[in-house]
């Protein structure tokens, strides 16, 4: 409970600040090319963090760097909320988001580092459903995000009372996280140990993966907004579809992973997540009027967010499992690779979307994970 706990936290934080991209677009009057830079600045963050993250996990209980970790998180969260109370200019909008980037990895790798203990004392998958709990607490964000929109509320109040709720979580539960008794440093207690071939797979599906969902969350409000010319009160309900349908497709993966195996769901998922983002993406040009062109648009971001919900809680699951590194240096692995998917993704689709569309830079990102699902082998 503790665990899932935390993972609703980072949830709630974590979708309120994703979901108000867009209004720090609009407050710093940024164009596609700087938003790109600006988003760049997260993965940026993650990538610095890695230089002592595996050191940290590896040498110290998970349960401690979770902890310290939460405390550090939601003090950049703050600092993210007095960028929009002092109108701060742009390089600070930069540094706020590396360091909640920064501290928002080492909150994450912690943290599926206690899932990996729980569910490898539970002795079945059930990677999918803490992953569930985190996607449910984005749907929670994105819905209260979209209604203080629709009231008017300015986002730096929407934030201030996350942070409220995400203390008082934090508190609650911290009495209640799993000791490691040995899980998490086992194999190699911490020594420094090279990835073997599956694991390499798992980081280049995981590189893979993130990009694409960085492509679809982090840009899906200004695709609304500058794509489908959607009013203010419709902007956030492509946000809404994904966090409602990945929550949904988490919570169904784990018994299918168990009767199925884990890259069959993965290449099924994969499938689904193509389809949804051509729907999505395909909308503007099928001549639809205001209304219908937005239900489409949100149609297909939903079938999308349910096919990337449980990819990323296999790899996790996966490099959990591995024998080649402790868990929780395989874990800081395979989120690296994932994050220099991301640290590629923002700049490239804004540079993407200058020359041509966002419909054409996103769908470059939407097309890697079943070509890279169905050209490996099982």
């Amino acid at each position: 409970m503790a665990v899932a706990a935390h993972f609703a936290l980072l949830g709630l934080v974590c979708a309120t600040w994703g979901s108000s991209i867009d209004d720090a677009k609009l407050l710093l009057e940024l164009g596609e090319r700087e938003l790109g830079w600006l988003l760049f600045s997260g993965p940026a963050g993650c990538l610095a963090s890695f230089m002592f993250a595996s050191a940290l996990t590896a040498r110290f209980e998970s349960r401690s760097c979770l902890v310290l970790s939460t405390i550090l998180y939601l003090a950049s969260a703050a600092g993210g909320m007095a960028c929009f109370l002092s109108r701060a200019t742009f390089p600070f909008w930069c540094t706020a988001t590396a360091c909640l980037a920064a501290t928002g990895n080492l909150f994450n790798i912690s943290m599926n580092t206690q899932a990996g203990i729980v569910e490898c004392r539970a002795e079945r998958t059930i990677m999918g459903s803490f992953h569930a709990i985190f996607s449910l607490m984005c749907l929670v964000a994105s819905l209260g995000t979209a209604a203080g929109s629709y009231l008017g509320i300015p986002p730096e109040w929407r934030l201030s009372a996350v942070l409220v709720i995400a203390v008082v979580v934090h508190l609650s539960f911290l009495r209640w996280l799993p000791k490691d008794d040995g899980i998490a440093t086992k194999p190699g207690r911490g020594r420094l140990r090279m990835p073997d071939a599956q694991l390499l797979v798992v980081g280049l599906a995981a590189l893979v993966v993130i990009a694409c969902e960085g492509a679809i969350n982090n840009w899906v409000g200004v695709f609304y907004h500058d794509s489908l010319g959607a009013p203010p009160g419709q902007v956030k309900w492509g946000y809404c579809a994904v966090g409602a349908m990945t929550a949904l497709g988490r919570f169904s993966a784990d018994p299918l992973v168990n009767r199925h195996g884990a890259w069959k769901v993965f290449r099924f998922y994969s499938l689904l997540m193509t389809i949804g983002m051509a729907i999505a993406l395909s909308s503007p040009f099928l001549g639809l009027s205001p209304l219908p062109l937005v239900l489409t648009a949100t149609g297909g971001y939903g079938i999308a967010g349910f096919g990337i919900s449980a990819l990323v809680p296999i790899l996790y699951s996966k490099a959990n499992k591995t024998s080649s590194m402790p868990a929780a240096s395989a874990l800081t692995f395979v989120s690296a690779m994932g994050f220099a998917g991301s640290l590629l993704v923002s700049p490239t689709i804004g540079c993407l979307a200058s020359a041509t569309n966002l419909s054409v830079a996103i769908g470059v990102f939407a097309a890697l994970i079943p070509a890279f699902a169905f050209t490996r082998d099982s």
